[in-house]
């Protein structure tokens, strides 16, 4: 007879039925208004302002790629259409443009990987994470490289899964990171069953699921049984991003606050660390406690034979605001990190809050269907564009240190 535990198995049902309420209501609604595309376009005048354009460059390329085939985003505009170019429009200008892409600048180096870390939680993580993977691939300043991005969500939370592909975050699924680490997928199965897009397209994830928290906990065991020619802690590396590296310009890792075996694969397999440092006192005091474990973590890797490739870690502060106390705590962080602290701040605003209420990021908010106030999303977009152009400088500086 299959016991209740007070109630445990109901709520479990009812969370879930709940959970997929949710979803479909949103899903619907996109649908049914048009909003399951990501909304950004951009005039012709908007683009020629870009980096490396001008009006003359960008009406002369439309002109040749047209004559050429190539079909332009248009919308109505009374009764003419007027050019609504896409992200991937303004990308194809570039490239007829011969604008070098990102990847043609550093085809040495193969892709940047980013672990966003702190074992503290809720100082951002996820947050960061997600804004820098939409961000980088959209900010106006950057879409003439072309950036390609992925996302590795290890966190059983799946909380990146939610802000990417939140379809894929509900209830338990197979596909998940955790599952291809393990299973020793090629480079095909892992783009075909694994890799899922997300609204904004170049920017990909590849899902966690809330059984990976019993995969993690087991990890040495399970790696000792199917990989048994490959230590714990290089796994990530060598069956994920060394094998689909090549598609991508960064990739990003997100895992949950613990010191577990999946960050220790994280920390394994990133060139670059970016610690969210929230200013309130108890969040500060947890982040300093986590920079001193660091070097435990790489002691850690060295002994299990492994060479960390590490090339910094930055410090930025989250959930900022104007207090005099965050201020003050801003300067603190500052004497940690010294010349590793970025400059830009992530905010604490509402925007960056309300977003997660439709599973967007700040990035693909789409303004018609942003629960709160207009003026607090544009605010928000503006700080997120802010601090992903700091860090894109900051890993070009990062990249260019030999």
């Amino acid at each position: 007879m299959k016991s209740t535990y007070g109630g445990v198995d109901e709520t479990a049902r009812r969370a879930t039925a709940m959970l997929r309420s949710m979803s479909d209501d949103i899903i619907g609604k996109r649908h049914e208004f048009g909003l399951d595309k990501y909304y950004q376009t951009y005039t012709r005048n908007t683009v020629a302002n870009m980096p490396k354009l001008s009006r003359r460059a960008v009406e002369q390329a439309i002109a040749e790629m047209e004559k050429e085939g190539h079909v332009f985003g248009k919308k109505d505009a009374g009764n003419a259409k007027h050019y609504a170019l896409t992200v991937q429009d303004v990308v194809d200008i570039y490239e007829h443009r011969k604008v070098p892409k990102y990847r043609e600048l550093h085809e040495e180096d193969g892709p940047f990987t980013i672990f966003v870390v702190n074992l503290k939680g809720g100082v951002s993580k996820t947050v960061s994470t997600v804004t820098l993977a939409h961000g980088l691939r959209v900010h106006p300043d950057l879409l003439q490289y072309d950036l390609r991005i992925l996302v590795v969500d290890l966190d059983p939370q799946a909380s990146s899964t939610m802000f990417l592909n939140h379809s894929s975050s509900i209830g338990s699924i197979m596909e998940t990171a955790a599952q291809a680490m393990l299973n020793d997928l090629d480079a095909e199965q892992i783009k075909e069953d694994i890799i899922l897009p997300t609204i904004i397209p170049g920017v990909d994830i590849i899902p966690a699921s809330i059984d990976d928290g019993f995969v993690a906990s087991q990890w040495k065991e399970l790696v000792s049984e199917h990989l048994p020619a490959m230590k714990p802690s290089e796994v990530l590396r060598r069956n994920i991003i060394d094998r689909v590296g090549k598609d991508y310009d960064f990739i990003f890792i997100d895992t949950g606050p613990h010191l577990d075996a999946f960050m220790l694969n994280a920390i394994a397999a990133s060139d670059l660390l970016l610690t969210p440092t929230p200013p309130a006192q108890v969040d500060f005091h947890s982040t300093l406690k986590y920079l001193t474990r660091l070097p435990e973590m790489l002691e850690k890797l060295e002994d299990e034979g492994i060479t960390p490739r590490i090339k910094g870690n930055i410090g930025f502060m989250s959930k900022m605001t104007s207090k005099r106390d965050h201020e003050m705590t801003h300067g603190l962080a500052r004497d940690v990190f010294t010349s590793y602290i970025l400059d830009a701040t992530l905010p604490r605003l509402d925007g960056f809050e309300r977003c997660g209420e439709t599973f967007d990021t700040i990035v693909s908010a789409d303004p018609q269907s942003y629960p709160g106030s207009t003026e607090a999303l544009k605010n928000a977009k503006r700080e997120a564009e802010r601090f992903t152009q700091a860090v894109f400088k900051r890993i070009e500086f990062v990249r260019g240190m030999k």
